[in-house]
């Protein structure tokens, strides 16, 4: 039944987003030619791919509460998959916009038309989810992002003086509020749990990982992220001198 209606929940909800509102987010001009069938049908292999992943790697037979900081349109069957497939709680945190206002409209929309409770985008802080409440965090090219982290963008992809680079921000700024928001997440997790992140991020998240009492296994698997094309590892927390 799960099987059914998320892929009940994915078609209407493809058939009720303004795609062209969100390729605007996403680039300069009208962004109508953004979000084409074939960047789509990426963004739902590439999900699925990481949900066939995060079956096998979650503890507790998979059920529990999942966390995802930062996501968007990449992330929309992870997150209606969590909820209907696996029948997991799902908390959605991201930062108020555009982009988010059209997600929760289109979800809210779709999951009234379908009789489902579809996970809708949250803009609460982070500090107002449980600490150890969650097994599973998602944060995947959050501290990359150049309109919210653009100096530490510009470190983290060696893009710094180069054409590529936004020229943007204090470094020192952005990776003060990176780390926070890093040790405020590792917070919410309950060993043994998966934190999927990228390896871009896994810079920031392995110093604080001791402070946190932490310890982490990185997969050499990777799965490239469906828009940006960052690699997605689900790594494996556990308390340290516990097992993993």
């Amino acid at each position: 039944m799960g099987i059914e209606q998320f892929g009940a929940a994915w078609g209407e909800l493809v058939n009720e987003l303004d795609w062209e509102r969100l390729g605007r987010t996403y680039c300069e001009g009208d962004g109508s030619t953004f979000f084409d069938d074939e960047s789509l049908e990426r963004v739902l292999e590439t999900g699925l791919e990481i949900v066939d992943d995060l079956v096998a790697a979650l503890p507790r037979g998979g059920m529990g509460r999942s966390l995802y900081v930062g996501a968007a349109v990449a992330e929309l069957p992870l997150v209606l998959a969590e909820s209907l497939a696996l029948g997991r709680e799902v908390l959605w945190l991201n930062l108020p916009g555009e982009e988010v206002d059209e997600l929760r409209r289109a979800l809210h929309a779709t999951g009234a038309k379908l009789g489902l409770d579809l996970p809708l985008p949250r803009t609460d802080a982070l500090a107002t989810i449980a600490d150890e409440s969650c097994e599973h965090l998602w944060m995947t090219s959050v501290l990359t992002d150049p309109d919210a982290f653009p100096a530490l963008h510009d470190a983290l992809y060696e893009r710094a003086g180069t054409e590529l680079a936004t020229g943007r921000g204090e470094l020192a700024d952005d990776r003060a509020r990176a780390d926070a928001l890093v040790r405020e997440l590792l917070r919410k997790a309950a060993p043994p749990a998966i934190f999927t992140t990228t390896d871009e991020e896994l810079e920031i998240v392995r110093p604080l990982l001791v402070e946190a009492g932490l310890d982490i296994r990185v997969p050499r698997s990777e799965t490239p992220s469906a828009i940006v094309g960052d690699l997605v590892r689900l790594a494996r927390l556990a308390r340290v001198n516990s097992p993993a």
